[in-house]
């Protein structure tokens, strides 16, 4: 299906205070009935039309439209999240941005691309202050003591700004309150390219609890390079 980002296209206002357009509705729609047409059995989570269990065959993910702000008012910057996790494992990701005629795609153990073309694995080390990394202005104001590397940058849109940290053209990533359907995708092919996916305070990212309703990433988490020396308390 066409899509593209639609400047003055009619929209709602959710519960939670977020956007809503035709459009996130109709995407979630088309990739349900496609998704399960290729793993029949598997449970579905979506953003705009609730969640299932999961199932042996997995459990998809779908952000239909990532950004949807930046959607309904012009911008290019958001994108389309399909994610497969089946237990703690992330199977299969994929991030399209049609705007941008970008698609990131990853499988578990078969590395990650970028429009068909391999990404590389994201070198370790420290973030150096002339690097970027992405950081909404939460993250901030939750750690207003805290020293941070790099320099801040934040699209509004949590997919383009992980496309951004697995393609390099931002080192890192710091996210906080994103919920199952927002990462799932991203963390595959994150993890393909070598990140260090954890939270902030070193503790590790399990998946279960975000499997659970209304639950979502409550504490700072990133997506670094490995050897990054960096933590929150």
């Amino acid at each position: 299906m066409a899509l593209k980002s639609q400047k003055g296209t009619s929209r709602a206002i959710k519960p939670d205070g977020s956007i809503v357009t035709p459009a996130d509705r109709q995407v979630e729609e088309f990739l349900r009935q496609e998704l399960l047409n290729l793993v029949p059995n598997a449970g579905v989570c979506g953003e705009e039309m609730g969640s299932s269990h999961e199932t042996e065959a997995g459990l998809w993910c779908i952000d239909p439209i990532d950004g949807t702000s930046n959607y309904a008012f012009g911008s290019p910057i958001w994108g389309v999240s399909v994610g497969l996790i089946r237990g703690e494992e992330t199977l299969l990701g994929l991030l399209f941005f049609p705007s941008l005629d970008e698609m990131y795609t990853g499988a578990l153990g078969e590395g990650a691309y970028l429009n068909g073309q391999r990404l590389d694995q994201i070198s370790p080390g420290k973030i150096r202050p002339e690097e970027l990394i992405s950081c909404p202005d939460r993250i901030v104001r939750m750690y207003p003591s805290e020293d941070f590397p790099g320099k801040m940058r934040h699209s509004g849109a949590f997919v383009a700004d992980a496309a951004s940290t697995v393609s390099q053209r931002v080192r890192g990533l710091i996210g906080v309150r994103e919920k199952l359907y927002d990462v799932a995708a991203s963390l595959c092919i994150a993890q393909e390219v070598g990140a260090d996916i954890r939270y902030a305070d070193g503790s590790p990212l399990l998946l279960e609890p975000l499997k659970q309703p209304k639950s979502r990433l409550e504490k700072a988490w990133i997506i670094f390079p490995r050897d990054s020396g960096f933590y929150l308390p």
